[in-house]
């Protein structure tokens, strides 16, 4: 005898249910994005401060570490629009100041 059906178990229901357990799934990917783009300013903040700063091998790790944190925190933040149906401007300058920003205060680190 097949179990008795509950009123929310229609297909539309489940779809619903879904699309909102893939929304909350990409939602901490996004997250996730940004956490590791932050990880990686922290890193490129850390070789700015190092005794041997001006080495070519550090500054290639540093502006390495730059471009990812700026790429991880662009996908995050374009992830996150448009799963908030965000204009697609709004992440692109976000994205924007965090790399200006990022990048000048590594170079303020790096000269000071």
């Amino acid at each position: 005898m097949p179990p008795a059906a509950h009123p929310g178990d229609s297909p539309r229901a489940l779809r619903v249910v879904r699309a909102a357990r893939l929304r909350t799934r990409a939602t901490r990917g996004a997250i996730g994005q940004i956490l590791f783009g932050s990880i990686f300013l922290v890193g490129a903040l850390s070789y700015a401060r190092a005794p041997d700063h001006a080495a070519r091998d550090n500054r290639l790790w540093m502006t390495a570490l730059l471009v990812f944190s700026m790429v991880d925190v662009a996908l995050g933040l374009r992830t996150l629009a448009r799963l908030r149906r965000a204009p697609a401007r709004l992440w692109l300058l976000a994205a924007a100041a965090w790399g200006l920003l990022s990048t000048l205060v590594v170079g303020l680190l790096v000269r000071g």
